[in-house]
């Protein structure tokens, strides 16, 4: 009798799908929190479709995985909602209320960046060619490195970003968010991202994007540094 052939398939591994479905439906549900379980409901979702598609012998579950990227997603966009609601009755701090407000958008953008490059073996978009999906070809940047028009950057990302709103700092009146990504222009973008060879995942303490309002910094890292106070 032949025990190899009688032999059973090992389960397909699905645990980090469930989890981002499970973080994705926490996100929906408590809503004004909805960011801090749907960032990660968004992350692990991206992570456990990517084992999917590349490992499908050993890697299942990609429908839980989708399921927990749009749960994800929608949470953390009623939170941000939310939290736009919310910031107006804020009048007594709110100078600092825009402050942390910007902080949190540039932490979401560092996500996106670090999900996208996770995608196209991390590298973000300014470093890969237009021919791979990437805005190599498309970068035009000052001379202070910084690209003089970042919404081709923000553009690529679309699906990785959770809303067009997050680009917009609450500190910058003539900026105005946009309704969705297809309607994006430079009118609706206050970060500036910086590129070049040396803005990688393998440079974590470069700057990566910044507020020109509140000198805010995002590092290649993900980590969102304040801006420094003068002396």
């Amino acid at each position: 009798m032949d025990t190899q052939a009688n032999r059973e398939t090992p389960p397909k591994k699905q645990g980090l799908a469930i989890t981002s479905l499970v973080l994705g439906i926490l996100s929906v549900l408590v809503c004004g929190l909805g960011i801090l379980p749907g960032i990660p409901a968004v992350i692990t979702g991206h992570v456990a479709r990517r084992r999917a598609r590349k490992q499908p012998d050993q890697h299942g579950g990609a429908g839980f995985a989708l399921a927990g990227l749009i749960t994800g997603y929608l949470g953390a966009a009623l939170s941000i909602s939310l939290l736009f609601a919310v910031l107006p009755a804020l009048n007594a701090s709110g100078q600092k209320a825009r402050s942390m407000y910007c902080m949190s958008n540039l932490k979401q953008i560092g996500i996106g960046f670090r999900i996208w490059a996770g995608d196209n073996q991390d590298r973000f978009p300014f470093n890969v060619s237009t021919n791979d999906g990437g805005t190599l070809e498309l970068c035009a940047r000052g001379s202070d490195g910084f690209e003089r028009d970042a919404t081709v950057h923000f553009l690529v990302m679309s699906n990785e970003l959770t809303h067009p709103r997050i680009l917009v700092c609450l500190a910058d009146p003539p900026k105005k968010p946009a309704l969705n990504f297809a309607n994006l222009q430079a009118t609706n973008v206050s970060y500036q991202v910086r590129s070049g060879r040396d803005v990688d995942l393998s440079h974590p303490a470069e700057v990566l994007a910044r507020c020109p309002i509140h000198g805010h910094e995002l590092r290649c890292d993900g980590s969102v540094q304040p801006r420094r106070r003068q002396p």
